[in-house]
């Protein structure tokens, strides 16, 4: 009775397959598992992991509701999520339970850069395509793999040549250039990649004189000795690379020990984190520079298709989206192209259909910012750093000249703590 069952299944799906026109493999594919590795506790990062995990979410869902991948059926993504707490073993641990346990075909992750090094190289093995999300270490796309792309997020060194480059741009346009650069950052491969563009070319390109170069382990718990050094060199420039709960308590301290400079620019990190503002307060944070992976609302949210994912954002969690959310977004959708062209849930297939992206001038690259493609080392040659003013509370895109808000000027030099209301 049992096999005469299984025999019918079996008819049903065929006949299924003949009538709706898709292969009986598509049928059985109704699911397509997606690993995704982000840390969600345990991390200083926790908080922009937490935010990407949103984002994420939305683009599975906003696929499926779609349809999901019709090349393949209709199959809806799902996505088998796991939380590394930002540590990299159980990073490469969850990588390979992902590919031997849950048989997952492509892994989207780790947005650490300790983290997704790491994990990266265990996916390669396996050959099991992966797509960094925020990741910005430059060796994970230097290593000569060829399963690894990252579409949203270039070398750190691409992030700190936008503070050089802008600072330069800023400095001609009005004409005062700082001469004294003290710059701080976490001791991760992140931050340590960052240094090494900024120590390398502000002295080369500005002749400024670095009066401080100094890292600190990330999550310190007190950063008074380090702020209490920055303001002893009086530099005229300060630049802050660290995640969310140190540069809220840096820019806390500034604050309160009256740190004076032209400018403090911060890297894409905790100051673009939505809890930054609120975290540190108004006066805090007005007339921080920060750089950021996404130009904004103003600059981006021009087509129903963004307007639809912001709308839906809000809805959801009551706040607005931020570089992170709409990267980790952008991301699935940029699988989701690779899985409509692979037309089988299989890794080959996947990468092979990613390196022949080519995603120009769409819905979702007005949205991202930047068109996608992957030249040989898996790297997005257009994507970009643009360079904010936090302003009353709101980040303000200032920098490219072609993605600037159109009603603000930046400030520069900023005020002195003690002239600001």
């Amino acid at each position: 009775m049992k096999n005469n069952s299984n025999k019918i299944m079996i008819l049903v799906s065929c006949v299924l397959a003949c009538v709706l026109g898709v292969s009986a493999d598509s049928l059985a594919a109704s699911k397509i598992k997606i690993g995704y590795l982000i840390p969600l506790s345990g991390t200083a990062a926790a908080p922009i992991g937490q935010d990407m995990s949103k984002g994420t979410h939305l683009a599975v869902k906003h696929i499926n509701d779609l349809g999901g991948i019709k090349s393949m059926g209709g199959a809806q993504l799902e996505l088998v999520e796991v939380d590394t707490h930002g540590d990299p073993k159980a990073g490469m641990t969850e990588a390979e339970r992902l590919i031997n346990v849950e048989k997952v075909p492509v892994i989207i992750g780790a947005y650490q850069s300790g983290v997704t090094f790491p994990s990266t190289a265990v996916a390669e093995k396996y050959k099991i395509p992966w797509i960094v999300d925020l990741a910005a270490k430059a060796e994970i796309t230097e290593r000569g793999f060829k399963y690894v792309f990252r579409p949203v997020q270039i070398p750190s060194s691409g992030n700190a040549d936008s503070v050089v480059d802008f600072v330069k741009y800023i400095s001609d346009k009005t004409g005062k250039k700082p001469k004294r650069l003290a710059f701080v950052y976490e001791n991760t491969d992140w931050g340590q990649d960052l240094a090494k563009t900024v120590r390398r070319r502000f002295p080369k390109e500005m002749g400024m004189e670095i009066v401080l170069d100094e890292a600190y382990p990330p999550n310190s718990p007190d950063l008074k000795p380090l702020v209490i050094k920055i303001k002893g060199r009086n530099p005229d420039l300060i630049s802050v690379t660290g995640y969310t709960s140190d540069a809220i308590q840096m820019h806390k301290l500034f604050e309160q020990m009256q740190v004076n400079a032209m400018a403090i620019i911060g890297s894409a990190a905790g100051q673009a984190d939505r809890t930054f503002i609120p975290s540190v307060g108004m006066k805090g944070t007005n007339y921080t520079y920060t750089t950021n992976g996404w130009a904004g609302y103003e600059s981006c949210v021009t087509t129903p298709f963004a307007k639809k994912y912001w709308d839906d954002f809000n809805a959801a969690h009551k706040y607005e989206p931020t570089e992170f959310t709409v990267c980790a977004y952008g991301a699935v959708w940029i699988l989701k192209d690779a899985l409509e062209r692979a037309q089988k849930a299989e890794p080959e297939p996947i990468r092979e259909a990613l390196t022949k992206t080519s995603i120009m001038n769409t819905d979702l690259t007005k949205l991202l910012g930047f068109n996608v493609k992957f030249d040989a080392k898996g790297q997005n040659p257009y994507k970009r750093f643009a360079m904010q003013q936090i302003y009353n509370g709101k980040h303000r895109t200032i920098w490219p000249e072609e993605v600037a808000v159109k009603d603000f000027s930046p400030t520069w030099p900023v005020p002195k703590w003690s002239d600001r209301k």
